[in-house]
């Protein structure tokens, strides 16, 4: 029983952070997409 509770929090532990990741990730491409709209790195 406290198997399978330790389990699921490493589990929701691990959906956590790829979410916390994916948010990261997501904000760093859409500022990267927006410096290469502005033309800021058109050389």
């Amino acid at each position: 029983m406290v198997d399978q509770k330790e389990r699921k929090r490493k589990k929701a532990l691990i959906i956590l952070q790829v979410v916390i990741y994916g948010y990261l990730l997501t904000m760093f491409l859409i500022q990267l997409y927006m410096s290469f709209a502005r033309g800021w790195w058109d050389l």
